[in-house]
């Protein structure tokens, strides 16, 4: 069995002053840490794999070229592989949980 705590692990992110890690990996699957200030940029990027994010503080709005969607604790989105995306609009420390499937950079081409 392998347990993580996002607030931990968030917090170590900002005494470290980096914005995310990877806390899990197997080959099926990777799970990110991902902490956010207002002020950060996450640019417009895709990945190849599923991606789901689990919000767990703070509001941020989530941009694809498709639509954009105002996410808050406790909310899930699932993004589908080669999807453009970014967060925006940080309501202060925003920390979301991301699970990639496979593991992210394993569909890289």
């Amino acid at each position: 069995m392998d347990k993580i705590n996002v607030t931990d692990i968030a917090d170590q992110l900002a005494e470290d002053g980096e914005m995310e890690t990877e806390a899990m990996r197997a080959v099926s699957f990777s799970l990110q840490v991902m902490r956010f200030e207002p002020g950060d940029a996450d640019p417009m990027h895709a990945h190849a794999e599923e991606e789901i994010y689990r919000i767990d503080m703070g509001e941020a709005t989530l941009v694809t070229d498709d639509e954009s969607v105002e996410v808050e604790p406790g909310d899930v989105v699932h993004l589908r592989p080669g999807t453009d995306h970014q967060f925006t609009d940080f309501d202060g420390k925003f920390v979301v949980t991301v699970m990639y499937a496979p593991a992210e950079g394993s569909q890289a081409t």
